[in-house]
């Protein structure tokens, strides 16, 4: 398939003039730099499926950066609409919520994706679909990612070698893996590998698993949708990570070993690299 993106964004986001400060008197401690951010996000619909479904959006604003990703389910002119209509509330919502000062994150991340889950609720309902989306996040402040997740797209850091996933799966096999009943490996084949118990778009308020990721140098940001870490696989994603290509490289990378290894599903990853 080679390398026609469907979309591609990229970028750099450094430091802001309250994060850099003019160095203080002597008789006063320096504050440490907080870390500098580059990026860069590809989505492909991989070999099989006829349509992508798969939403992401970056924005950056003065302090802050926002980086999602949705994996919708429903069709054509259903999950493609539910994935980008949850990825626009979620940033929609940060942004007016973030000219606030002192808000707590944790919360307010949460408040958006529920907010995601009753547009996306709403339009299934207006359309008589049963659509829906997964949906990761991760809003950087402060030398800090604060990660909202519903379903089962990832978000993984990655540093000195290691790969941690930050986030839980919402799945069936990942229940079965938690319980001792599957592994791993049998669960990326598992033939319900793609049935999920929590998702937006439910005509109910949904849980909202929040994480606080403290962020360092030379640590990597990956947030994925399963078309990715399903074909690549956790030691692969390791492996890749651990080097030192840039974002842009890195993330159109990622999206190739995906289709090299079958592309069954669409595919997106946003990488952040923090310097």
């Amino acid at each position: 398939m080679g390398y026609d993106w469907v979309r591609r964004l990229f970028g750099t986001s450094r430091g802001t003039d309250t994060q850099k400060r003019a160095a203080p008197p002597q008789s006063l401690a320096a504050e440490p730099e907080l870390p500098s951010i580059t990026w860069h996000g590809a989505t492909d619909p991989g070999r099989v499926r006829p349509q992508n479904e798969d939403s992401f959006s970056v924005v950056t604003n003065g302090g802050w950066s926002l980086f999602v990703v949705a994996d919708g389910m429903g069709g054509h002119d259903a999950g493609e609409v539910a994935s980008k209509i949850a990825v626009d509330t979620v940033c929609r919502e940060i942004g007016e919520a973030m000219k606030t000062p002192g808000q707590a994150l944790p919360g307010l991340i949460g408040h958006a994706v529920q907010q995601a889950n009753t547009l996306v609720s709403r339009e299934g309902f207006h359309k008589g679909s049963n659509m829906g989306t997964t949906l990761s996040l991760a809003l950087v402040q402060d030398g800090v990612a604060s990660v909202a997740s519903v379903g089962d797209s990832r978000v993984y850091w990655a540093r000195n070698g290691s790969l941690t996933q930050i986030t839980q799966d919402h799945s069936l096999v990942a229940s079965l893996v938690a319980a001792g009943e599957l592994t791993k490996e049998g669960a990326r084949s598992h033939p319900k590998a793609n049935v999920l118990y929590r998702t937006v778009g439910r005509p109910d308020p949904i849980e909202v698993d929040t994480f606080q990721v403290p962020l360092a140098s030379g640590g990597i940001l990956l947030l994925c949708t399963d078309g990715l870490w399903g074909e690549v696989g956790d030691e692969n994603l390791r492996q890749a990570l651990a080097t030192q290509d840039d974002a842009r490289t890195l993330s159109e990378r990622l999206v190739k070993m995906a289709n090299a290894g079958g592309g069954k599903d669409n595919i997106t990853a946003v990488v952040v690299r923090v310097a």
